[in-house]
């Protein structure tokens, strides 16, 4: 959404009054019709001083912009998903998850990096507890005795992790 409203803005810089709009058509009614009309309406206001190369490509560029990512452009509550929120704890937490697998003499394997990640992920979810009681899906964790899978989880909480040189920490 965020780059799909900066797009809409950058591009329909000539009519700022059509960007709220463009942004309900696509955001909240995921209408195509509409779209196309908000977006011919732009091209028409394409007169006098505002009828310069720089807008007709400006507003052709946008016009493609949509198109090609019309599936994409589709607002999640729309979709058939089963996931309940919208935005993950990727997004707030990108910082924790970076310092955590990167950095540092830190070498991951493919499946101890999605562990890894895995287990901040529903940390931050709040749904750890449930993820390691519940039958886990195909993978290598099958093999694992689940409750030395589960003492090395809980351990894994309890640690504090020693300050590392190199690394500033905020206040």
């Amino acid at each position: 959404v965020f780059h799909l409203n900066k797009k809409i803005k950058d591009r329909l810089c000539f009519a700022p009054e059509l960007q709220g709009k463009l942004i309900y058509a696509l955001e909240f009614k995921y209408d195509r019709d509409l779209v196309n009309i908000i977006l011919d309406t732009a091209e028409s206001k394409l007169i006098d001083e505002l009828d310069t190369p720089q807008n007709h490509e400006h507003l052709a560029r946008l016009r493609s912009y949509i198109n090609r990512h019309w599936d994409n452009i589709k607002p999640f509550k729309m979709r058939n998903l089963k996931v309940t929120k919208a935005i993950g704890s990727c997004e707030s937490n990108r910082r924790k998850y970076t310092y955590r697998v990167k950095g540092q003499g830190k070498y991951w394997s493919e499946a101890g990096a999605e562990g890894m990640l895995r287990i901040l992920a529903c940390i931050k979810n709040r749904d750890l507890e449930q993820w390691l009681n519940s039958d886990f899906e195909a993978g290598k964790l099958i093999s694992l005795d689940h409750k030395k899978l589960l003492a090395a989880a809980r351990d894994s909480l309890k640690r504090r992790h020693e300050i590392h040189v190199g690394i500033q920490h905020g206040a």
